[in-house]
């Protein structure tokens, strides 16, 4: 059950205020965060603890008080937070942040159960909950946070390319047989994207980064092991952790790029279906943040996997299944031209 993992404050100051019984470790993502599964006077509640470092104190509390907005305007995608017995939204203990909230009900199966009214009803809840969250901010406005960021990502790799070539073949596999085995193949056709679509996208995306958009909270780390269904109807929104004030089109492009990576004209209707509820968005900024973040995704398990060999909980064709599916997108893109 692991429950020599909670801290004895944990316990005191979160987990008895709300009657919570402790269930099993439920998932722990890549990030590090562990989540336990629990029955409290709520009903199902969610025990988290974040990794260390990963978000700051300050930043979730910036999450949990947008959440709560959320939950206050009728969003019940969005879990309840609860707070602790001193009315804290969560609980520190050394660098671990502990929350407890609402326990989402369905399932992340769109990929398994894939069908346009689910993903119609995907892009229209997003929609609604950038609606709350822009009515926060109406007046706040500047450059975008995620243009910028991906526009200095992507010129670093583009500015090691050289020197990475040939990489793969000179660094003997670390991680033995099996999946380990085609990571010398993945890091490759990386490298060979970065060459092929890089500048392009690069040239695409620095009108991006400069052009002053809307800015309010937004998810963006909004994909599909995120979004759980019970049969066509979106019940849950899960895993905040990476929220911050950016600009929406992330978010969409993040969203749609996850659920309909192989399929324009599914992914079209996707973003119709979005602006029909949020019409701040415009529809190039969505596709060029797809683009880039999908080989900037692809290029970020090269980083971990090869330059820096990490090591994570999860098991290694997990892994290497989502660097080759993130690389299969950008072949699909080629046959488009």
């Amino acid at each position: 059950m692991d429950h020599h993992l909670i801290p004895q404050r944990v316990a005191q100051e979160l987990l008895q205020p709300h009657d919570v019984t402790l269930g099993q470790l439920a998932r722990g993502g890549l990030s590090g965060a562990r989540v336990w599964q629990a029955d409290s006077r709520h009903g199902q509640v969610a025990l988290r603890c974040w990794a260390p470092g990963h978000p700051t104190p300050e930043r979730l509390g910036q999450q949990h008080a947008a959440m709560r907005r959320a939950c206050q305007r009728g969003e019940t995608c969005v879990p309840r937070v609860y707070s602790t017995l001193t009315g804290n939204s969560f609980c520190q203990v050394g660098q671990q942040l502990w929350e407890l909230t609402q326990w989402m009900p369905g399932q992340a199966d769109y990929l398994q159960r894939p069908s346009l009214d689910r993903l119609q009803a995907a892009l229209e809840q997003l929609g609604r909950l950038h609606r709350v969250w822009s009515r926060d901010s109406p007046q706040l406005a500047g450059t975008s946070p995620t243009a910028r960021d991906r526009y200095q990502r992507l010129q670093r790799w583009l500015a090691q390319l050289a020197a990475l070539r040939g990489l793969p073949s000179r660094r003997s596999d670390p991680l033995g047989d099996g999946p380990g085995t085609l990571i010398p193949q993945l890091a490759e056709e990386t490298l060979w994207q970065l060459a092929h679509r890089g500048p392009q996208l690069l040239t695409e995306l620095r009108p991006l980064v400069d052009q002053r958009v809307g800015l309010h909270f937004v998810i963006r780390d909004i994909w599909s092991e995120h979004v759980l269904f019970t049969e066509h109807r979106v019940t849950g929104i899960i895993d905040f952790g990476a929220a911050r004030i950016d600009e929406p089109a992330a978010d969409v492009a993040r969203l749609l790029g996850s659920l309909e990576p192989r399929d324009q004209t599914r992914w079209l209707t996707g973003w119709q279906a979005y602006h029909g509820v949020q019409r701040l968005v415009e529809l190039q900024r969505v596709q060029v943040l797809d683009r880039v973040g999908g080989l900037l995704a692809a290029a970020q398990w090269l980083e971990w996997l090869v330059l820096e060999r990490r090591q994570f909980a999860a098991p290694l064709h997990q892994l290497t299944e989502r660097w080759q599916h993130l690389l299969q997108r950008l072949e699909y893109w080629d046959r488009l031209g």
